[in-house]
């Protein structure tokens, strides 16, 4: 029995040398916390940067898309005996053909909710039996594109006493113009497009 005794209380030595103190344990909690807490802060505001970028680039693309749509409505707006044709500043108006529908598209800058609005008006409810285009607003005005600054539409044609083509800011004449440029202004960019009408 005597020989058993100084292994025994040898092998409780080693056991109690080797686990770890209350205090030394709060101190490893303290240290991992406080790691976890500085890698998840990291990592949270990268995503939030992620997250900024993918919106940034998605609000580019959907101007870039409404752009698109409305150069793609101006090139095919079609032939009509009454000119529907009509530009101010910030203000246009013009022929469509809409879900196989004659219409009268009209774009234009809101103010006060800084943003581009979109009216279709059908022709059969604006013209008059004697040919007459009411230029009031027959429908209800939807946004086009939100979050815009400014916009600003200038119409070129050729002028034949200065033989030299011409940008002006109203376009009230009886023809197409040219070329439509308009330039549409975010706070953070602006995007400028111009596109060439096709000819009566």
């Amino acid at each position: 029995m005597s020989h058993w005794r100084p292994i025994y209380l040898n092998k409780n030595k080693l056991v109690s040398q080797s686990a770890f103190t209350l205090v030394e344990l709060l101190i490893a909690v303290a240290i991992f916390s406080v790691v976890s807490i500085a890698i998840y802060s990291t990592f949270s505001s990268g995503a939030g940067v992620l997250k900024r970028l993918k919106n940034t680039d998605l609000t580019k693309q959907r101007i870039l898309l409404k752009v698109e749509r409305l150069s793609r409505e101006l090139r095919l707006q079609p032939a009509c005996r009454k000119q529907l044709f009509t530009g101010e500043k910030t203000k246009l108006s013009f022929g469509a053909i809409k879900d196989s529908f004659p219409y009268r598209l009209t774009y234009y800058f809101d103010t006060p909710t800084n943003a581009i609005k979109r009216v279709a008006d059908k022709l059969n409810e604006i013209i008059d039996l004697d040919g007459t285009v009411d230029a009031n607003f027959h429908s209800a005005a939807v946004i086009f594109l939100p979050r815009v600054t400014d916009l600003k539409f200038s119409y070129l044609y050729l002028d034949s006493q200065k033989n030299a083509y011409q940008w002006v800011n109203e376009w009230q004449q009886d023809y197409l113009p040219q070329a439509v440029k308009f330039v549409i202004t975010t706070e953070k960019q602006k995007y400028e497009t111009t596109v060439y009408l096709p000819r009566n």
